[in-house]
């Protein structure tokens, strides 16, 4: 086998030119790409805007039937598409779970647990989406370490944030209608911190509320319950 490798190799030439044909077809694409760019900017701004949202990889088209059930996968993505807007909420994901985050002021003032008058229409554009989703619905209450002042309503911090998740569990299952049994309410306090509470802002941080999604807990709607708004109030800014 060893004359095999001493042997001198006769070089195809089209073996030494197979680079021209990938550069070529590459220099061709991006011509084409440019092309259509120069002709999109020709037809107008509208006409470009529409080209790049139709280009973007994560978009999925939004729907169409008001009834239709979001399947989990899905959830996230329509979740962030259709509240990126409010200040201070974000939607974040886990094996299993989706959650919405409201950040400490979004919703409550300090040491509060009864809604703000701005808190209702950003929780009316949410609970417009939640009606899509057939998954257990569990509002939780977060807070930071710092113990509550004696003498207050509430007697620590355990006690607030189960306060304000029953807010959130109310108005959802109330003003919104939203099935309650598909509804629950869990305080974790300062026990689940998403920063340290050595700093203002981690403990800004920690002082939230969040809405999850589960997977493993499926709901199913009852007929009477196929209704979804198609009109939501626009959220204050704040």
């Amino acid at each position: 086998m060893i004359h095999r490798f001493l042997k001198p190799r006769i070089d195809d030439f089209r073996s030494q030119m197979i680079w021209l044909t990938v550069y070529s077809d590459l220099i061709t694409n991006l011509v084409l790409v440019f092309l259509a760019l120069y002709g999109l900017t020709l037809m107008g701004d509208e006409a470009l805007a529409k080209a790049i949202q139709s280009m973007k990889l994560e978009d999925i088209k939004y729907i169409d039937r008001l009834d239709e059930r979001l399947k989990f996968s899905d959830v996230a993505l329509v979740l962030r598409q259709e509240l990126h807007t409010l200040p201070d909420v974000s939607v974040s994901e886990d094996p299993g779970v989706t959650r919405i985050e409201f950040g400490e002021r979004v919703l409550f003032e300090s040491g509060r647990a009864d809604l703000k008058a701005a808190a209702r229409p950003i929780l009316a554009r949410v609970a417009n989406l939640l009606r899509l989703v057939p998954y257990t619905i569990v509002v939780e209450g977060h807070s930071d370490n710092i113990p509550i002042q004696g003498g207050g309503r509430y007697h620590d911090n355990g006690e607030l944030s189960l306060a304000r998740a029953m807010s959130v569990v109310n108005l959802l299952s109330g003003a919104e209608q939203i099935p309650p049994k598909q509804l629950a309410a869990a305080a974790y306090g300062p026990f689940r911190p998403r920063s340290s509470n050595l700093t203002a802002e981690g403990r800004r941080m920690n002082r939230r509320i969040e809405i999850g999604l589960f997977k493993d807990f499926p709901f199913s709607f009852d007929e009477s319950n196929t209704t979804v708004k198609t009109e939501v109030a626009a959220p204050h800014a704040f």
